[in-house]
């Protein structure tokens, strides 16, 4: 029990950071017009905030990477992108997740700057990584010369990330849903900035899988599907229909065999 309470504890610990440095960057959306072409734009705010931001992601990779399976490095330190974020690439494919940017305090109409996919190459490091991720190493060790970084599109793929390993360590399930779209689950999932990309189940599970993959599975953090309870059921089922139609169509065969036998038969004599 006392395992478990530390659990919550330290879920809604995380949450509630993500949740501030949110606030703060809808905050900032009420002086600077997000769209398409405001990308570019940088200030020291939005640098510290964009390290601040990064900062949580290193934090949070490490937390989840030892609740996980990860161990520790016994001749160095452990990091957070080529141990962390690797361990986690592997698990999860995390560089293929998609999330949506659905604020309404957003103007953005470019598909790019729409549908994010914040943690592609997060476990490579230097010129090899994400573009953020250059960006808050770049901001912390030369600020200086490097302020440009401090911008709005790399804030919001930091941002992004920050959103997607929260969304991992929460770990929520939702037991029923409305219909097969599930319409009554709110996908930013407590998010005023993102949602997730969802995969739908598309006609129910098949005669011998509970579940077939669409194409975009690689995509969703979430996929939507019968339990595997009802789904085992609806196999069994139709396995016993399978069987009945085949028994049938085999007596039928045998009956028709039998009586083209017994006509041949009649006729030769």
């Amino acid at each position: 029990m006392d395992g478990a309470i530390n659990n919550r504890t330290m879920n809604q610990f995380f949450w509630n950071a993500y949740k501030r440095l949110e606030k703060e960057v809808l905050a900032l959306s009420e002086d600077i017009h997000f769209s398409d072409d405001q990308l570019g734009v940088y200030s020291s705010k939005i640098g510290d905030l964009l390290v601040r931001i990064a900062i949580e992601v290193e934090s949070l990779s490490k937390v989840l990477y030892l609740a996980n399976g990860g161990t520790m490095p016994t001749d160095r330190d452990l990091y957070f992108d080529t141990d962390c974020m690797k361990f986690l690439e592997d698990k999860w494919l995390l560089s293929k997740k998609a999330i949506f940017m659905s604020s309404p305090f957003f103007y953005f109409k470019n598909e790019e700057n729409l549908t994010l996919r914040p943690l592609h190459k997060a476990f490579k490091r230097g010129t090899s990584s994400s573009k953020w991720q250059q960006a808050y190493q770049a901001v912390k060790h030369d600020r200086i010369n490097n302020l440009k970084r401090g911008n709005i599109g790399n804030l919001l793929l930091a941002l992004g990330a920050l959103y997607i390993l929260n969304i991992y360590y929460r770990d929520t399930k939702f037991e029923s849903v409305a219909d097969k779209d599930a319409s009554n689950i709110d996908w930013g999932l407590g998010s005023e900035i993102f949602s997730v990309k969802v995969s739908h189940e598309s006609g129910g599970v098949s005669n011998d899988k509970i579940y077939v993959k669409k194409s975009d599975y690689d995509e969703c953090i979430y996929l939507v599907k019968h339990t595997d309870e009802t789904a085992q059921a609806f196999i069994t089922v139709m396995q016993g229909v399978n069987k009945q139609i085949n028994d049938q169509t085999m007596n039928d065969v045998t009956q028709s065999f039998n009586a083209k036998i017994k006509s041949a038969s009649l006729s030769g004599r």
